[in-house]
């Protein structure tokens, strides 16, 4: 007995209207074929994987991650340094909201990030009046917390180009006004050795 085509068994298990065999598939699985009906649980198993995993998405940090490392390359593409992506490890958007606070959370959002043992801690604030915010922060180095990391350069892009520039104070803090609250990110250089981009969260998320 000749059995079916792998195509044949995609189109089954996906329940492909005009499947030419689908009538001769099931006949031969009444008849049990132990081959077939292997075979035809592989498939199924597989299906339902696919449609399992076509249901998950990523976490919005880390699409916005993925994007800010493509669009800032046409901004540090001249520097030779590595090019560094923070990753997210605390947002207060995402924290369950205390009882009585509920009216006045959306004042500030709270963001940490990391890099290696550096941490870049970020407090987005709108501005009374006005669809501008403040993007405040701190550079730190996890193996000294107690001293900001100082004249360290820090720029702030739009989709890749640089809007603004500065270098952190004494302290490791730096501070920029937003006008656009999409596609941003904040870059540190670090001379030829590591250039840090830390993906600025869409003002509109701000819960």
């Amino acid at each position: 007995m000749e059995h079916f085509s792998v195509g044949s068994w995609v189109d089954f298990v996906r329940q492909v209207q005009g499947n030419k065999d689908e009538a001769e598939i099931v006949r031969h699985l009444e008849r049990q074929c132990i081959e077939c009906s292997s075979t035809a649980k592989i498939w199924g198993n597989i299906m339902r994987m696919a449609k399992q995993e076509s249901s998950c998405e990523p976490p919005a940090w880390a699409v916005r991650a993925v994007k800010a490392s493509f669009a800032v390359q046409k901004a540090i593409a001249p520097r030779p340094s590595p090019l560094e992506v923070a990753s997210l490890l605390f947002d207060s958007a995402l924290q369950p909201l205390a009882l009585g606070v509920r009216g006045t959370a959306s004042i500030m959002r709270q963001l940490l990030y990391k890099s290696g043992t550096l941490r870049i801690d970020m407090r987005m604030q709108p501005k009374l009046g006005s669809d501008s915010m403040v993007l405040m922060g701190q550079l730190l180095d996890a193996t000294r917390p107690d001293q900001g990391m100082s004249g360290v350069p820090v720029s702030l892009l739009c989709k890749g180009d640089t809007v603004s520039q500065g270098t952190t104070n004494g302290a490791g803090e730096f501070d920029f006004g937003i006008t656009a609250q999409s596609s941003l990110q904040v870059v540190f250089g670090f001379g030829g050795t590591r250039t840090i981009v830390v993906p600025v969260p869409n003002g509109a998320d701000i819960a």
